[in-house]
């Protein structure tokens, strides 16, 4: 049987239209790659293109209080550069400066990100895993078989990999396929997130940028424009960071969605003076009137209804838990959103949501096994488990 699944309409493309960014395609060059957190949303899509921004312009910020310490140093470092480079051919290359970089979304992304996908990937670096440079389908299904000397072989796919950006998320199950990634970043892994209280298992972690913000777009939107406004030097050349109007509006839509359009209780005045940051960068407020509070549909509608009305709720130490489980004939997609506004019409605390349906579709020896989804969490760190 056919699984179910919420059709979504997309409306015309609502802002104007800008060249795809260029990347080097070529095998073996370095580059660096960011990654969303599983089904991703609009807040780690942001944050992941705009460190993807700094990243390609060459602006870490793991090494600014060493640039500080050490500009001596940098003439005799960038004169040995090209030797070291050359003498590295046969091992690990390692390279610091401007790099391509590129944003993998490990397991899709949440409806309404979907849909603004749909209208405007082409104007940003996002791919697959298996569409990064040196990669293949073969690569990763066998990825088990590879570890650090394969980084030595020139046809390894992660040869060319420096650097490897995790946003919004600390945890390796939430980085999903992308996970086979982390070994193989030669300057090792950075973290940006907002959870202060979460706890990281990613020992190839070299570098944490964790603020008690309102959004992760909040705290790249910020290095962006302290970037914009210094005068930074790359091979003698200015750079002033610049976005695109799709930048700018990706960077708000972010800010929206992590905050509640800046009414939930983590929002800081730190957001609210990034997301008007965004704005005077040219966001489009067509768009983000498009895409902020996306409606549910009439199959979501019901879902919403029906939780509503079979909910149970405690109360723990003050703080009030609902949950609800329900059935359906199919897939339904947008739990997320759901979710979320069942939380806030409950006056819940934590909203536990959970839709079981009949798998049949693949299916073998006549099991009927059933999935779930739970989602929760006021400010939109939602879980999606399959069971």
């Amino acid at each position: 049987s056919t699984i179910a699944t919420t059709a979504i309409t997309s409306p015309a493309a609502i802002m104007e239209e800008q060249p795809p960014p260029s990347v080097n395609e070529k095998r073996g060059e370095p580059y660096n790659v960011v990654c969303t957190h599983i089904t991703a949303d609009f807040d780690t899509l942001a944050s992941a293109i705009g460190l993807a921004k700094l990243w390609t312009l060459g602006i870490y910020h793991e090494h600014e209080e060493e640039k500080d310490e050490d500009d001596d140093n940098v003439k005799e470092a960038d004169e040995n550069k090209d030797e070291d480079d050359d003498e590295d051919t046969r091992g690990k290359r390692i390279v610091d400066g401007p790099l391509p970089t590129y944003v993998v979304l490990p397991r899709g992304a949440h409806p309404d990100v979907q849909r603004f996908l749909s209208l405007h990937k082409h104007l940003f670096p996002i791919r697959s895993l298996k569409s990064l440079p040196g990669f293949s389908d073969a690569d990763l299904k066998n990825n088990h078989h590879h570890n650090d000397h394969d980084d030595r072989n020139p046809q390894s796919p992660y040869r060319g990999l420096q650097r490897v950006g995790l946003v919004d998320a600390q945890r390796r199950d939430r980085l999903g396929p992308a996970e086979i990634l982390l070994p193989h970043a030669k300057k090792g892994v950075t973290i940006v997130d907002h959870h202060v209280d979460a706890e990281s298992d990613i020992p190839e972690a070299v570098n944490y940028i964790v603020e008690p913000v309102g959004s992760v777009s909040t705290m790249i939107a910020e290095r962006l424009r302290n970037a914009g406004n210094a005068r930074r030097k790359h091979g003698g050349f200015e750079t002033k960071v610049e976005l695109t109007e799709a930048e700018a509006t990706l960077l708000a839509l972010g800010i929206h969605s992590d905050t509640g359009s800046l009414v939930y209780d983590s929002t800081t005045a730190k957001d609210a003076t990034m997301l008007g940051w965004a704005m005077e960068m040219g966001a489009s407020q067509a768009a983000i009137a498009e895409h902020a509070k996306p409606s549910l549909s009439d199959e979501q509608q019901t879902v919403l209804t029906q939780a509503l009305i079979n909910v149970n709720s405690t109360t723990i130490r003050g703080v009030t838990i609902s949950t609800v489980l329900l059935s359906a004939d199919g897939f339904i997609s947008g739990l997320a959103a759901v979710t979320k506004d069942a939380l806030d019409l409950s006056s819940s605390d934590i909203f536990l949501l959970a839709v079981c349906y009949e798998a049949t579709r693949g299916n073998r020896g006549g099991g009927g096994g059933k999935k779930g989804k739970t989602n929760g969490n006021k400010h939109g760190n939602n879980n999606n488990n399959n069971n």
